[in-house]
């Protein structure tokens, strides 16, 4: 607890100044004490000092290594950070899974900005956060007083930025799709903290890349329907209200886009289906 409340003094006394740092070699020793902290219950600390610190060091100022950057992404998804206590519902330790996946997207940019991983590394991460999402019970999204969770949108912010990743081929992204599918096809938990728009953005990164046929992906939305139909339907399933809210971001998301005005009828036509099992 102490070391805690003194990272926090501290992060405070720093963020007056932008969360500017003049001695790398403090900074770095900071990075490190605030992955370890980077679950705390404090919303103030983990949301407002340790994400926003890590945003304007990794992005803004570029203040690490490689090196560095490695022994951070490590550390984010070890057995204390990413997997501490994964399948836990309801409990504090979602705080140190979401954010530590919450901090793969910057950790990506600084990637793609200044290559430091390897195509293997950055196909294990894909399967890392796949498996992770698969995994994580813990759906809450605003917990009061704590501030925000958002376990399933954080692992969507993470999985946008690697299919932006070049290094990830076809195969790759449909592990995507299917994980994208998965998840959002919860049927024990209905999703009204915008999950589905952070999913939706993940889908338009991979469109964009132009690797998937048309066809496939074409493919991949009309299998909403019969995903839906597996479980018992009705106005209150998750999965159907999941898939439904879902499909209607992306169609709105995609709607008026020359490149994808193939698509929209095709999204259009699967979410009338599925609202005719209700």
């Amino acid at each position: 607890m102490k070391a805690e409340k003194e990272l926090k003094t501290r992060l405070t006394q720093i963020a007056e100044d932008e969360f500017r740092v003049k001695n790398n070699r403090e900074q770095f020793e900071l990075a490190l004490a605030m992955v370890r902290f980077i679950g705390s219950p404090d919303p103030a600390l983990r949301d407002g000092l340790i994400y926003q610190a890590f945003c304007f060091w990794i992005l803004e100022q570029e203040a690490f290594t490689a090196v560095q950057l490695h022994q951070l992404l490590d550390l984010a998804v070890d057995e204390n950070h990413l997997f501490y206590w994964l399948g836990e519902k309801g409990t504090d330790s979602v705080f140190t899974r979401s954010f530590s996946m919450l901090l793969l997207p910057l950790l990506l940019i600084a990637h793609r900005q200044r290559p430091y991983l390897t195509q293997p590394e950055i196909v294990n991460l894909k399967e890392t956060v796949i498996h992770y999402l698969e995994q994580e019970q813990d759906m809450r999204g605003y917990v009061p007083e704590k501030g925000w969770a958002h376990a399933v949108a954080h692992a969507a912010d993470a999985l946008d930025d690697l299919a932006l990743c070049k290094e990830l081929g076809a195969d790759d992204l449909r592990d995507i799709l299917t994980a994208v599918q998965r998840k959002i096809g919860t049927d024990n938990y209905v999703f009204v903290h915008e999950e589905d728009e952070r999913m939706v953005t993940a889908v338009t990164s991979l469109l964009s890349r132009q690797v998937l046929s048309e066809a496939e992906i074409t493919n991949w939305i009309r299998s909403f329907v019969p995903f839906v139909a597996e479980v018992e339907a009705g106005p209150t399933g998750g999965r159907y209200l999941n898939v439904k809210n879902f499909l209607r971001s992306l169609y709105f998301r995609l709607s008026g886009q020359e490149e994808y005005e193939t698509l929209c009828p095709v999204i259009f036509e699967a979410a009338q289906e599925i609202g005719r099992f209700k």
